[in-house]
Formats: C-alpha cells, structure tokens, sequence
C-alpha cells in the first residue's frame, strides 16, 4: 500500500514523538544500578526516586519545592502519555485494512518486550521473572491482551474518539467488581455517578437506532476486561511495575504470536512502518504511565488521563478531518463528569479515612 498525504502527518508525529526524551532517556537506560539497586532512566531530568514496591508511590526526601516540580512533570507525563495512546491508536488505524487486530496487537507487543524487558532488568534484575504474585499476573497479562485485542476490533469499524470514549467507561466496571473482589463499600452517590457514565456510553453507541454499530459492544466489553486487569493489579500491589511490565508485554507477545504465526511471513513495509511506530508510542506511553503514577497520587493524577479524548479528537481532525458529532460530545462529557466526580469523592473518602472516621 503506498503512502499518502496524511502518512506523512503520522511520520511527522512519530518523530517528533522520539525527539521528547532525546539522549537523556537513552542515558538513563544505560545509567548502571546505584547502591540502592535501581537505575532511573528519568534521572537526569528529575533525579533519584525512592520508591515503595507495596503501594507504588513515592517517598520522596526532597524539599517541598521539588516535590512540587515532580507532581508537575508527573502531570506533563500523564499528557504525554495521552497523546502517545491516541497516535497508537492512529497507527493502527493506517494498517487496519492490511493487519488483524490480533497482528497489529502482536507489533505492539513485539516493540514492547523489545523496549520493557531490558528497561525492567536494568532496574531491577532478574526478580522481574520471580513474581509475588505469578497467577495474579499472568491472569493480568491474559485480561490485557484480550482487551487490547477487543479494542482493536471495535477500532476497526469506529471513529477514533467514540471508540475513546467508550473506553473511558472502565472506572465504572472497577468500582462494580472492586465490591466483588476487592470487598469495597460503593454509597449511593459512586452508584448514581456510575449510572451518568453508562448512560453517556448509551448515548454513544445509540443501542436499537440505525446509527448503532455492534463493533461498540467489542469497545465496551474490552472497557470491562480492562476494569478487570485494573483490579488484578490492585490485588498483586505487591509485586513491581517493572514485573508487571515484563509479565504483561511477554505473555501479549505470547498470545499474538500464537495468533498470527500463519500470518507473520505476510507482511509489508508499510504495516511494519506503522505497526512498529504504534508500538512504540505504546510502549513510551505505558512508561510515562508507570513513572507519573509513582511521582504523585493516582487521585491527583487520574482527571488528566481524560485529556485522550481530547487527543484522540485533535489527531482525527488533523488527519481525517473528523468532527465528533453530538451524541458523541454529551456522551463523552456525561462519562467524564462521572468519572471526575468518582475521583472526588474516592479523595473525600481517602482524607476521612486519614481523619479517623470511615464514610
């Protein structure tokens, strides 16, 4: 397939993408272990870390004033991260008439255990194959291959935003199965704020009307299996976001390569162009993740993961001049309201706790 005019605009992107960490992440990675054990690939732009394996957060012995400019680069990364999704996203769109999604999924994967394995044993050594938790992970590793591959499907057949939208429903799911298997206690305004967010999902997907498409029961059933990876990784908290990383990027690959060995030797330029790129936007955003969520607080940070919406909708705008249409804009903005509404009172009731009294 020969290249278009706006593969050129997703070539722009990708590098420009690569220009981010320049040779100071490349340092990083190289950076030998210090006496405490870890390399940080992010040191020179921020320092040392200390971090906690338990509960993944830092405890940082810095001046106040430090501590502030890591929340702020921990948010930047959150953003960063955004836009890496919503161009992966992008890049399996360009190659969705050439590869299934279980291929595109298995390039993903590929330039993940490329980038993930050697980046988790710098950091942390061969304990990255010794688990706390290996059934916990390996069930995480299986939900997230699923879910991506159940996401891709629903791609296929949906606009980039609408299929982001939908997907953002997941918190609903987590705080659903966090009463099942996590014993969590949901009080009626988590509920009421649950049933907005679904009901924005409805509005999208337009369920018994002409405009309804069944790829959008492929986008929310991968939102689920999603929610239930995220629950998965609050019960193995013990182990490492490196194992994680390994566990879950060598178990995709495992999985696709199982998928698509008869088609592996059918390939083209064009698909290892773009299924390499998204890939590796992939991968840096799952990185960016993994240190913002260790710099500050999942409840300060987890609002701004909603700018991939707005991400999502910019690059489609600029590649195939995509406007969102209204059921989609009232859908999105009722599923985010739920959302950041969730997340205050997650907050309220995390400060009561800290107060003494439970609510």
């Amino acid at each position: 397939m020969p290249f278009c005019r706006n593969d050129g605009f997703f070539v722009v992107l990708f590098l420009a993408a690569l220009s981010l960490p320049q040779n100071r992440f490349i340092q990083g990675l190289a950076t030998k272990p210090t006496r405490a054990g870890l390399a940080d690939p992010l040191a020179p732009f921020f320092g040392q870390i200390k971090l906690t394996s338990q509960t993944m957060s830092p405890t940082v012995d810095v001046r106040l004033s430090r501590v502030n400019e890591q929340v702020l680069l921990a948010i930047a990364l959150v953003a960063a991260s955004t836009l890496l999704f919503a161009a992966c996203d992008v890049g399996a769109k360009f190659i969705q008439n050439e590869a299934s999604a279980e291929k595109i999924a298995w390039w993903r994967n590929l330039v993940y255990v490329i980038v993930a394995v050697p980046f988790a044993l710098r950091r942390e050594g061969m304990a990255v194959f010794r688990p706390r938790h290996p059934w916990l992970n390996t069930l995480r590793g299986l939900a997230a291959i699923c879910g991506s591959i159940l996401f891709l499907l629903g791609l296929r057949f949906q606009h980039i935003p609408d299929a982001t939208a939908i997907s953002f429903v997941s918190p609903v799911f987590v705080m659903a199965l966090s009463i099942v298997f996590l014993g969590e206690v949901v009080g009626a305004r988590r509920w009421l704020a649950a049933l907005v967010g679904f009901s924005g999902v409805l509005i999208i997907v337009q369920p018994g009307t002409s405009s309804f498409h069944y790829a959008s029961i492929f986008t929310l059933v991968a939102a689920f299996v999603g929610a239930f990876s995220t629950i998965l990784t609050r019960k193995a908290a013990r182990d490492s976001a490196e194992t994680m990383m390994v566990w879950t990027s060598v178990i995709g690959l495992a999985v696709t390569s199982a998928l698509v060995w008869p088609e592996l030797a059918r390939w083209s330029w064009h698909e290892a162009i773009f299924g390499l790129a998204g890939g590796l936007f992939f991968t840096f955003g799952q990185i960016c993740c993994v240190y913002a969520y260790r710099m500050a607080p999942a409840s300060l940070l987890a609002p701004f993961s909603y700018i991939q919406m707005i991400s999502a909708t910019a690059i489609s705008y600029l590649i195939w001049d995509i406007v969102p249409g209204l059921p989609t804009t009232v859908g999105a903005s009722l599923i985010v309201a739920s959302g950041l509404y969730s997340l205050h009172r997650e907050r309220l009731r995390a400060r009561r706790r800290l107060a003494g009294y439970d609510v």
